[in-house]
């Protein structure tokens, strides 16, 4: 079990631990004061309803999120330079996926994620993916 767990974190995660780890962000990100935001991270007045698989599924989740925001000026200026951000087919709502998807992509050194048989595919997920491979 150990060194499937391993393989799993070298090759990216199931979409759930990126919709939940994105989930996360939303709650803990830093805001920027009005006139410095560049990025926007769209309403999160209402609190996120999170559902794990497991506790390795809310460990991974939660340590993606943590990550992110360890690196989120960093990101934020990566999205900015590489001109990913802003882009109208992706909402603001969904600028946290983006910010944690890429951080798990610069972590495994934009090698392909395994896409995971057993997962139900989220469509976010996915979208945000193909997008960031893009660039």
């Amino acid at each position: 079990e150990k060194r499937t767990m391993t393989l799993i974190e070298r090759n990216g995660y199931h979409d759930s631990v990126y919709i939940n780890a994105a989930k996360i962000f939303q709650g803990i990100h830093t805001e920027k004061r009005k006139d410095r935001i560049l990025v926007r991270y769209g309403d999160d007045s209402v609190s996120p309803m999170l559902t794990f698989k497991d506790e390795y599924s809310q460990r991974v989740a939660y340590e993606l999120a943590f990550n992110a925001l360890k690196y989120q000026d960093l990101l934020e200026e990566i999205l900015l330079d590489s001109c990913v951000y802003p882009c109208q087919s992706i909402p603001d709502e969904l600028t946290s996926l983006l910010v944690v998807m890429l951080y798990d992509l610069q972590d495994r050194k934009f090698q392909a994620r395994d896409i995971f048989d057993e997962e139900e595919p989220v469509a976010e997920v996915r979208k945000v993916e193909c997008y960031l491979y893009r660039y």
